[in-house]
């Protein structure tokens, strides 16, 4: 059987759970603030791409600047119904996924076939 605990010998115990548990705060503090920081760069990068797409629009149809929000979004639920349409943004996001598939294989250490430049096509 264990022989009791002297009153120093708690004291000792409760001040090393007390350092420790001080700790483990400042610790979630951390990290806390951490995750923090990177969901705020998250979010900057975000407005950087919509601004950047939205001065993109504009530049390429100037009375974008002049239509109400409202105007607008129908213009563009009206644009992106046309079939012609339908089909480029088709094509787009499959040569997106392509160029995807490519760069993984890169970085995974493969090259793929087409892209080794020691064969003749």
């Amino acid at each position: 059987m264990e022989k009791p605990k002297t009153l120093e010998q708690l004291r000792a115990e409760k001040e090393r759970a007390e350092t420790r548990l001080a700790q483990e705060q400042h610790k979630l503090n951390r990290l806390e603030n951490r995750k923090k920081f990177l969901e705020q760069g998250e979010r900057k990068k975000r407005t950087h791409r919509l601004c950047n797409l939205g001065g993109t629009v504009e530049s390429i149809a100037p009375v974008f600047k002049d239509l109400s929000r409202t105007e607008m979004t129908g213009l563009m639920e009206h644009i992106f119904a046309l079939p012609e349409v339908e089909q480029a943004l088709r094509e787009v996001v499959a040569a997106h996924e392509r160029n995807l598939h490519r760069e993984e294989e890169t970085d995974n250490g493969i090259v793929p076939l087409h892209s080794r430049p020691d064969e003749t096509q």
